[in-house]
């Protein structure tokens, strides 16, 4: 295979021949790796290469994604005298594709290796962050509008068990919105449908059906084992019954609805802000519709907010920053616009204060 003069194709090297690997990637420290790499960030290598290099001798290798920085380093130490610098030809993603091995995968198969790789490419989630989502436990309630995109994305996402609670039947007017429903599915538990298209996306993943409606009674019971609850419910009675079940667990709740065109995404953490309750203490008095039986839906928004909640309950799980725990995002979608509104605890809340 042809490459540059700055270049070592991954077949074609032995890592014993360089004195020094050097991995720039932004993400190198918690991603997966070639034995015997040192994660430098590539603007202070090029401006103290000889802290990370003995003498501008020595035979080094830069590695990165595909690459592109690694070559770009290559180039510019060896214009600085490092003479035997090489850039991996392809990076870490010719040297996984040519099957060599890399380390500090912190268990991950090389299947997952494949799967997550857009995962671990990233500084926010990254090897431990994957693990978080792998070792994790979503209890999604409401296989509907919103729980289809959140099943889909928090499936594909590697979350190790998604727990599906939902009464329901698929019906043909489901199909309009809920795309992990099927015209097959039709007349069948939604519960069920939704398992059956998690375990086909993603065999790493370990879902739970209940076939049931959560309430005041059962929710505690329901919803002890989450590491997040996203509520994808359409009625009061379940937003309530998951939000006083989750502060009386501790447990955050990414929460959203959908209103024709409009729509609204929440995290409610009662241990670090407002629960549901604190913003709407109490059901409206039932003399406006607000079912989509009734006033109807755009089928695509409800893919908008629900890939919204999965966003949020995937970051809740790696640790990442900018949660809407104490925030309430309002999206219009007649307008293209979004509103974020700042929330607090209500010290006079029934449940959570």
């Amino acid at each position: 295979m042809e490459h540059s003069a700055y270049e070592a194709e991954p077949t074609e090297i032995l890592l014993d021949d360089f004195d020094v690997l050097i991995d720039v990637r932004p993400h190198a420290a918690t991603s997966p790796s070639i034995i015997g790499t040192t994660a430098v960030d590539l603007a202070n290598l090029l401006a103290e290469p000889a802290r990370w290099i003995p003498s501008r001798t020595s035979n080094i290798l830069i590695i990165c994604d595909i690459g592109l920085r690694s070559g770009i380093a290559a180039e510019r130490l060896r214009e600085a005298g490092y003479h035997s610098a090489l850039s991996l030809a392809g990076g870490i993603d010719a040297w996984r594709t040519a099957g060599l091995s890399l380390v500090d995968t912190a268990g991950l198969t090389i299947d997952q290796l494949e799967r997550y790789d857009r995962h671990l490419k990233l500084a926010q989630v990254g090897v431990p962050g994957q693990r978080a989502l792998l070792n994790a436990t979503v209890t999604v309630v409401g296989a509907g509008g919103l729980g289809s995109p959140v099943i889909m994305y928090l499936a594909a996402a590697g979350v190790g068990t998604i727990i599906i609670i939902d009464d329901d039947d698929v019906d043909a007017s489901n199909l309009q919105r809920q795309p992990i429903h099927s015209t097959d599915d039709v007349d069948t538990a939604k519960a069920v449908s939704a398992a059956e298209f998690v375990s086909s996306l993603n065999p790493d993943v370990t879902v739970v059906e209940v076939s049931d409606r959560l309430s005041d009674e059962n929710a505690v019971t329901l919803l002890k084992d989450a590491t997040v609850i996203v509520d994808a419910s359409d009625n009061f009675p379940t937003r309530y019954a998951i939000n006083d079940a989750a502060v009386a667990l501790g447990i955050p709740v990414v929460f959203a609805s959908v209103y024709a065109m409009e729509g609204q995404v929440a995290v409610f953490d009662a241990s670090t802000g407002p629960c549901y309750r604190c913003i709407f203490p109490e059901p409206p008095d039932g003399s406006i519709p607000l079912d989509c039986t009734t006033i109807g839906v755009l089928g695509s928004i409800t893919g908008v907010l629900g890939s919204l909640q999965a966003t949020e309950a995937i970051k809740l799980i790696v640790g990442s920053d900018g949660t809407l725990t104490g925030r309430l995002l309002l999206y219009d979608a007649a307008a293209a616009s979004f509103t974020t509104l700042n929330i607090k605890k209500n010290p006079t809340c029934t449940t959570c204060s």
